[in-house]
Parts: structure tokens; C-alpha cells; sequence
């Protein structure tokens, strides 16, 4: 019988899932090396109109001074198109915020306009609410440069996604204490109607003001933070909407995860989200070489579509989980499907991954390489990279993982 190196690779290594070690760890390798003055590279969208171009930001947060100015880059960040060879090429410059001298890019995604909608978080330049929703303007399949404000007021806005007429985005920090058994009031998730959003910021419109708090009409849930082992108040980050439309969103900080069911008749209710998992409850893998591992960080978010999966990018672990969607009142059991050390990236393995996106047959990972305390990332070690894994593969661990529970 021949083998092929695929087969080899899934019959020689091991797969964490749960609190099971069983043979096949496939590994990410290297999709492209984005040069030293791309680094800390973050959200990543593929467009409808066009499957072959992977839109990348990258906020070039990692090599800041100790004036919170990026080395060697420009203050703004860039837009890069990205290749399925892995090429790539600048789009633009985003513009900087005047108070700040700063823009931070991060979550991106598409919206029913065809103009590309952008978290620009001025968080660490500024916490007095300066972080921003932009748009993107694109013609004819293409960036015009022209870039407007869709909404002002955020504190950390972080990550987003467009939902048929929805536009769902978290902001990560609301800085809210309360004092009470470790337990902090950070960060939320908000939704913004496509009749309204794009709208703003444009022939007159002016920019939607949003108030970063749990009183805002347009904050549908801002679940509270139960500091854990690392004791990071970041709460709202990850996000990804299902094909029932069910609202994922997890808490960087300590890797709980929440859902928001829609009604009936497709609107959401406001303060109604679900645990869905409670990472205080968890016993971590407990076999294996990563025994011990919990799931304590929920980065970047992706529903994928293809297998009915949603996949948490873990940047304290350098690992990702996943875990199929649920009915309300149930509870979701995420399993690791991918793992690795503390590493540079520059092998390919994942160097605190925190975005994922399907680009055509592969599976893409962000590595956002910038250590937080309590990470298993160590240091900031340029370039940046992308890694990435043959879906196929991923595919098999899903299948590999619901044989084991």
C-alpha cells in the first residue's frame, strides 16, 4: 500500500483531545513570512467577490518604545492583500487618529456594502474611549484609499463580523470594577444595524457615538470577568456568528465562552447571554505531553461553515480549540486540535496564534507574537508570519475529536 506523506504525518504523531492522547498531531507550517516590518499581524478576511485575496491587517503593536511608538514601521498599521502562494503586498496605510498619532488595526470584515468594515483599537495609546469602527471604501473589487468613521467612542474595539444586515463587534475592556470576588465588569459585545452602519460616516452622515458600557441600547451582553490564574481583566474578544445565527463570543482573560440566541423572529435580546463554558469548571488535558492545559484565553473566533465548527484561537496556550455548536441550554465541550511550544514562528508553528480564516484549501493562523503576562509566548521575535494547515487535515482532528468523547 503506499503511503502518502499525509498519511504518515496523521499515523506518527499525537492529538490532545480532552483528557485523551491518541495518535495523529498534525502541525502547522509556515504560509508566509511577512518581513520584519510586518509583525504582530491580526485580523483576516477573505471577500466574496474575490476567494483569492486574503485581506490582512497588521497593527505592528509588537516593537513599540517605551513611548508607545512603533519601530521601524508606520504609526498607523497597514492593510496587506495576501496571495494563496503566500505572497503579499501592502494596500495602505491607515490613516492616524489625530489625539493619539496612532491606529491600531485589528478585527476586519466585509460588509453588504462591499466596503471593508475595521476595529481600530487606540487602547493602548489611549484609554479614553478614542478606539473607532472605520470603513474601508472599496470600488469595483478594489480599495479606493478612502477611509471614513463608522463609529467613535470605543474603548477596545477588537473584533467583528457582519451577519446578514447585523454588524456584530467586542470591545474588550470596559475598566469597570465591582471589588468583589475577583470579579470585573470588562468588555462587551454590541450589534449596529446595516441600515444604520453603513450609513454613518459618509454623504454627511455623521459617525455613530457609541457609549462603551453596559447602558448602551446597542450592547447585547457584557458579561462579567472572574479573574483566574493569570488574573487578566480582558474580557470580550473572539466572535463568530453560526449559520443559525447564534452569536459566539469568549473572554480573552480567561477563556469563558458565551452565546447569544436569537428570537424567533431574528432579533437578539439584550443581556441574555448564555455560559456556555466555564472555564473555572474545567480539569484541563490530563495525559500526555500537555497535561495540565487549560482552555483560560479565547483570542480570535471562527465559525467554520464547512464542517459546523467553531474555532477558538488560544494565544496563552500557542494552541486552538474547537467545538461543534449547541442548542440553548446546553453546554459546549471545546478540544484542542492543535498545540505547540514556545516558539519564533519562523518554522511555521503557531507563535501566539490569534485569528483563524479559511483561504481556500487551508486553514490560516494570525500569530499575533506580542507576550502578555501568563503566556506560554515568551518574546516579540520579528517577522511576522502566518501558519497554516491543510483543511483536510484540520477536518480529520474534528472527526478524530468526536470519536473520543
Amino acid at each position: 500500500m503506499k503511503i502518502s506523506k499525509t498519511t504518515l504525518a496523521l499515523s506518527t504523531s499525537v492529538l490532545l483531545c480532552g483528557a485523551v492522547a491518541f495518535a495523529a498531531e498534525p502541525k502547522t507550517t509556515l504560509f508566509s513570512d511577512l518581513g520584519a516590518a510586518n509583525y504582530t499581524p491580526d485580523g483576516m478576511t477573505v471577500a466574496d467577490f474575490d476567494p483569492n485575496v486574503l485581506y490582512l491587517n497588521v497593527p505592528n503593536f509588537g516593537r513599540m518604545d517605551a513611548d508607545m511608538k512603533k519601530a521601524d514601521s508606520a504609526q498607523g498599521g497597514y492593510l496587506v492583500a495576501v496571495a494563496k502562494d503566500g505572497s503579499f503586498k501592502k494596500v495602505l496605510d491607515y490613516p492616524i487618529l489625530k489625539s493619539t498619532g496612532q491606529c491600531g488595526p485589528m478585527g476586519l470584515d466585509f460588509g453588504p456594502d462591499g466596503d471593508l468594515y475595521v476595529c481600530d483599537n487606540q487602547y493602548f495609546h489611549s484609554k479614553d474611549f478614542q478606539s473607532r469602527i472605520l470603513r474601508v471604501v472599496f470600488k469595483d473589487g478594489k480599495a479606493t484609499g478612502e477611509i471614513q468613521t463608522v463609529v467613535e467612542g470605543c474603548k477596545l474595539a477588537n473584533g467583528i463580523v457582519w451577519s446578514g444586515d447585523k454588524m456584530f463587534y467586542t470591545d474588550s475592556c470596559f475598566d469597570l470594577e465591582d471589588g468583589t470576588n475577583g470579579i470585573v465588569g470588562s468588555g462587551g459585545l454590541f450589534m449596529i444595524d446595516a441600515k444604520e452602519a453603513t450609513k454613518a460616516g459618509r454623504d454627511g452622515v455623521a459617525p455613530i457615538k457609541i457609549s462603551a458600557t453596559p447602558d448602551d441600547p446597542r450592547c447585547l451582553a457584557a458579561p462579567k470577568v472572574v479573574k483566574l490564574g493569570r488574573g487578566d481583566n480582558t474580557g470580550a474578544d473572539g466572535l463568530a456568528v453560526d449559520k443559525n445565527g447564534v452569536v459566539w463570543f469568549g473572554n480573552f482573560g480567561n477563556g469563558f465562552v458565551y452565546a447569544v440566541y436569537p428570537n424567533a423572529d431574528g432579533t437578539y435580546p439584550r443581556n441574555q447571554e448564555v455560559v456556555v463554558f466555564d472555564a473555572t469548571k474545567q480539569t484541563g488535558v490530563d495525559a500526555g505531553a500537555f497535561k495540565g492545559v487549560r482552555l483560560e484565553c479565547c483570542d480570535g473566533m471562527l465559525y467554520d461553515a464547512e464542517a459546523d465548527r467553531v474555532l477558538i484561537n488560544d494565544s496563552c496556550n500557542n494552541a486552538v480549540w474547537a467545538f461543534a455548536p449547541v442548542a440553548k441550554g446546553q453546554k459546549v465541550d471545546p478540544q484542542i486540535v492543535l498545540i505547540n511550544g514556545d516558539v519564533d514562528g519562523m518554522d511555521g508553528l503557531l507563535d501566539q496564534p490569534c485569528e483563524a480564516c479559511r483561504f481556500g484549501d487551508k486553514m490560516i493562523f494570525a500569530n499575533f507574537d506580542w507576550p502578555f503576562p501568563g503566556l506560554k509566548n515568551s518574546k516579540v521575535d520579528p517577522p511576522g508570519t502566518l501558519s497554516g494547515i491543510d483543511y483536510a487535515v484540520l477536518k480529520a482532528q474534528y472527526k478524530k475529536a468526536d470519536a473520543k468523547k
